[in-house]
C-alpha cells in the first residue's frame, strides 16, 4: 500500500493504511441532549451524537466544530475533551473515536449532511436504538459535567 496516497483506499482490499479517527460531540443543555439520526452505515437510522471523520489537514477541534455545524446547523462556542475510545470492537472498521463535551450558540436545530434528523432528548431518556458506543460516551460526559 506504500504507493497509495494516505486518503485513498486500497483498490484490492478496501482498507486504509491505518485505523481511522472520528470525533463525536456531546451537547447537553438544560438536562437535554442533542442527538442526530444517522443517515449512513454503520447503524443507519439509529440515534447518536453528532460527529464524523477527521479530515486531512484538520485538527480534531476543527472537526468537531465542522461536524456539529454540518449535522445540526449550530455553531460551537467551546469544546472540552471527554475521552478517547479505541477498543477495536467499538466500530466495524476499528475507528478510534475522540469525544468532546461541546457548548453551542442558541439557534434553530436543523439536520443536514448525512443526518436524517436532529433533535433534543431528555438526557435521562435516550432513544432505545443508539449507535455504536454513544450511550457510554454520553454517560462519561455526564460524569465529566458533575466533576467540574
Amino acid at each position: 500500500m506504500s504507493n497509495i496516497p494516505n486518503d485513498t483506499q486500497c483498490p484490492h482490499c478496501g482498507r486504509y493504511a491505518n485505523r481511522g479517527i472520528s470525533i463525536d460531540a456531546v451537547i447537553i443543555r438544560d438536562n437535554q441532549i442533542l442527538l442526530i439520526q444517522r443517515g449512513a452505515e454503520p447503524f443507519r437510522d439509529y440515534w447518536g451524537t453528532p460527529g464524523g471523520y477527521v479530515g486531512w489537514d484538520e485538527t480534531t477541534e476543527e472537526t468537531v466544530i465542522r461536524e456539529v455545524k454540518e449535522e445540526t446547523g449550530l455553531n460551537v462556542i467551546s469544546t472540552k475533551l471527554v475521552g478517547v475510545y479505541s477498543a477495536p470492537t467499538r466500530h466495524p472498521k476499528q475507528v478510534i473515536n475522540i469525544v468532546y463535551l461541546v457548548n453551542v450558540k442558541d439557534g434553530v436545530v436543523k439536520h443536514g449532511d448525512d443526518a436524517l434528523d436532529a433533535r433534543w432528548f431528555p438526557v435521562d431518556k435516550l432513544p432505545e436504538q443508539m449507535a455504536l458506543d454513544h450511550k457510554q460516551n454520553i454517560q462519561d460526559a455526564k460524569k465529566f459535567l458533575t466533576a467540574n
